[in-house]
């Protein structure tokens, strides 16, 4: 009974009667507060950076596609005699976009062409880009 009544006055004299945090806990709590906040705000930031580009990348990803079609669609008509301009570049929502467009004949007659088209912008503190390339056939239409 000596052993257990002492161990309770030891701990009554120290903590007292007094209920309620040491400012040491609550300095500890308010640093794992703070911590767990700036983790969380910087993961926000991340996830909403990479749905901006993905997004940006799926618009993109269509005005390539169109270019592309359409020098697949002019080399497919006309073959070496069309006209296509080789790079440009245009600004959509305040962002900078370059383009450049290449193809050239795999054979000696004229009739497959390789096309690659390349776009690039600036993605926050990266340069995306992307790379397509197709190919188009042209058939010589015999009059």
């Amino acid at each position: 009974l000596s052993a257990t009544t002492g161990w309770k006055a030891r701990m009554t004299s120290r903590t007292g009667t007094k209920k309620g945090f040491t400012l040491i806990e609550a300095m500890i709590a308010t640093i794992i507060l703070g911590l767990g906040t700036t983790f969380l705000s910087r993961s926000f930031f991340i996830t909403l950076d990479s749905y901006n580009y993905c997004a940006r990348y799926l618009q993109v990803m269509s005005w390539a596609d169109e270019k592309v079609w359409e020098a697949e669609e002019s080399l497919s008509r006309l073959g070496a005699a069309a006209s296509l301009n080789n790079a440009g570049s245009f600004t959509e929502k305040g962002r900078d976009f370059k383009w450049y467009l290449a193809y050239s004949p795999l054979d000696a007659d004229g009739s497959l062409y390789k096309v690659d088209f390349e776009m690039s912008w600036q993605e926050g503190t990266r340069k995306a880009r992307i790379q397509r390339s197709t190919y188009a056939r042209y058939e010589k239409k015999e009059e």
